[in-house]
């Protein structure tokens, strides 16, 4: 018991030593902190393929009638190499909103010209509006509707057609421009390099560029420049772009084969479904249908969307 004392009373010393001259035992380090990020979120909306619509030649934009639901369909109807030919081969087909091919070629034209390839396409007042190479057609939904090119436009390569529902606007994928059609007033915007698809949602409008492989924030004012999301690397050759309710964005990549969406802080991106050279899609909003054209493949796949 005595040495068991001795033996406390020296350690108790020597530890009081080490506190006088400064010394101290040395601290065991820190494990290091977990780098590893932590995983992304997954998509929050999936794409059940429901249906495929044949017998279309080089299907490059699907537009839905908001009003009756009526699905329409241009057709460029060339090949490869003439995509921008003025033949006058183009025509427009009709499908009712079940998803039944009601009209393969419903519209080539009317009496007095004829479509020649046809791209991107909107609804506004009552008429079809149609990007056919240098000129936007118009094409007439009910009797009373106009028909016939909109006077004073001339482009080098329109592309896409899309609405505010106060004027309609059009992407010339040539010359880097987007044109606003007010009325008789035609004025342009400022639109990135190789601009192709373009939307509205709310007062925002939003456009893709082929070259430039970015979707951007675009002023429907025409003043300030195009604002990009810097998403250039997840993608090949954008084509089409829709904005859902939520804000996310859904976009196609005609070379990448594969349609993406974008989250709505314009952050992520997760593939929504595969089809091939996947063009100008389509939205049916009220059925949550999705349509999209494959370009080269002569057919357009109809998609189901949900929301996890």
């Amino acid at each position: 018991m005595r040495a068991a004392k001795l033996t406390t009373v020296t350690l108790l010393t020597f530890s009081a030593a080490m506190s006088v001259c400064g010394c101290e035992e040395p601290r065991r380090p820190k494990p290091p902190r977990p780098t590893t990020k932590p995983e992304a979120a997954g998509p929050a909306w999936t794409a059940a393929q429901v249906a495929v619509i044949e017998g279309m030649d080089v299907p490059e934009s699907v537009v839905v009638d908001p009003t009756t639901g009526v699905i329409y369909v241009s057709n460029v109807e060339a090949g490869e190499g003439q995509y921008w030919a003025d033949d006058g081969k183009g025509f427009i087909g009709r499908i009712l909103p079940g998803g039944k091919l009601d009209q393969l070629r419903w519209k080539s034209g009317a009496e007095t010209f004829r479509l020649n390839a046809p791209k991107g396409m909107c609804v506004y007042a009552g008429t079809l509006y149609v990007a056919d190479n240098s000129r936007v057609c118009r094409l007439a939904l009910d009797p009373a509707g106009a028909e016939g090119p909109v006077k004073g436009l001339q482009g080098e390569r329109l592309n896409d057609v899309a609405t505010d529902g106060a004027a309609v606007y059009v992407s010339d994928t040539g010359a880097g421009k987007i044109y606003k059609i007010d009325g008789r007033a035609i004025s342009e915007l400022k639109a990135p390099d190789g601009v192709n698809g373009i939307t509205f949602h709310g007062d925002k409008m939003y456009a893709v560029s082929w070259a430039l492989h970015d979707v951007f924030e675009i002023d429907p004012a025409g003043k300030a420049d195009p604002k990009g999301f810097g998403l250039a690397k997840h993608f090949k050759a954008l084509d089409g772009i829709e904005v859902l309710d939520d804000g996310t964005f859904i976009v196609s990549d005609f070379d990448g084969n594969k349609v993406c969406t974008i989250s709505a802080d314009r952050k992520t991106v997760h593939t929504l479904c595969t089809p091939k050279t996947p063009a100008d899609i389509g939205l049916a909003r009220r059925s949550g249908m999705m349509y999209v054209p494959q370009f080269m493949h002569k057919s357009v796949v109809v998609y189901k969307l949900e929301k996890k």
